[in-house]
């Protein structure tokens, strides 16, 4: 019977549109008394039943009052649940071959409930910490996803408050999402794929070889001259301080590999390059973006990955 009813409520929360924030209340909040709910029932009635028999004063004392104990956990476990706030935040951002993770926030104007278990569905829920601030910012870690932009299909929220007798769940369609990014991965650039030689060259001067030097530990990998690796097998490395460049690009035509490997190159030369401190430009079919720096742009050309062709 609890199987129905837990089908219904998320049947009831499906039809419910998806939102950035939801507050609990009697219209998304149900009750039902557990399996130890239901023992402890049985129990009440064994002991009426006794109480009856042999009309024993004390014996119907303790099943009032083991009854009532009950009735008012009703009460209790609704009450933990209402008037909470469940708010998506920022999407999460992995790697393919991560955990996805989506971030929200639970609030209360009289303080966080006790002892709730979130999760996707009943049997990955999973208790979240508890303390006395009005705010938390949590994050539901799941399964291992493809690139690409990842939504939960429903939040589930359940209290056993305060003795476990009673159950009361909800199902919300937060709209809560995970961007997942092309594992980086190394890879030589692809010198058939595009004419590249010394048109390729950072720096506008291209017969200028003073500022030329071997490669050195720690080096970004965005200025090795791939070309003369190729050809000398020798780790040559721009020296951007010596004179004037121009932007580096990730362009899909440095690449001749299938289309998730291609992605996974590219996402390497993103992070490879946000780490130094000179501007980079973006450039696949579909998306170009203007050579730049910082978080942000690292942003716009990961997301660009994550959606390509989708």
């Amino acid at each position: 019977m609890f199987f129905s009813l837990e089908k219904l409520s998320e049947w009831l929360s499906s039809r419910s549109p998806r939102k950035k924030k939801f507050t609990l209340s009697q219209s998304n909040i149900y009750i039902f008394p557990s399996s130890y709910g239901f023992a402890f029932l049985a129990l009440l009635v064994v002991m009426l039943l006794t109480a009856i028999n042999y009309q024993n004063s004390l014996i119907y004392l303790l099943t009032f009052l083991l009854g009532t104990m009950f009735f008012l956990s009703i009460w209790f476990c609704f009450l933990n649940l209402s008037g909470l706030n469940v708010e998506a935040l920022e999407p999460g951002r992995c790697f393919e071959g991560e955990l996805t993770h989506f971030n929200y926030r639970t609030s209360r104007d009289n303080g966080l409930p006790i002892a709730l278990k979130v999760g996707l569905d009943k049997t990955t829920a999973e208790p979240i910490p508890f303390s006395l601030q009005q705010c938390e910012d949590l994050a539901l870690f799941t399964t291992k996803k493809l690139r690409g932009r990842h939504r939960i299909h429903r939040l589930y929220i359940e209290s056993r408050f305060p003795f476990g007798l009673v159950l009361a769940w909800t199902w919300l369609k937060l709209d809560a999402e995970c961007w997942v990014y092309p594992e980086p991965l190394f890879s030589l650039p692809d010198f058939t794929a595009k004419e590249s030689g010394e048109n390729n060259s950072k720096f506008v001067s291209k017969d200028d070889l003073s500022d030329l030097r071997n490669y050195q530990p720690g080096d970004a990998t965005a200025r090795i001259l791939w070309k003369k690796y190729a050809s000398k097998d020798t780790l040559i490395v721009r020296d951007y301080d010596s004179g004037s460049y121009s932007p580096e690009w990730v362009d899909w035509d440095n690449y001749s590999d299938p289309t998730e490997k291609r992605l996974k190159h590219l996402c390497f030369d993103v992070c490879q390059l946000s780490d130094g401190t000179q501007p980079y430009g973006f450039n696949i079919p579909g998306l170009s973006i203007e050579p730049g720096l910082g978080e942000l742009h690292k942003r716009k050309c990961l997301d660009g990955l994550a959606l390509f062709d989708q």
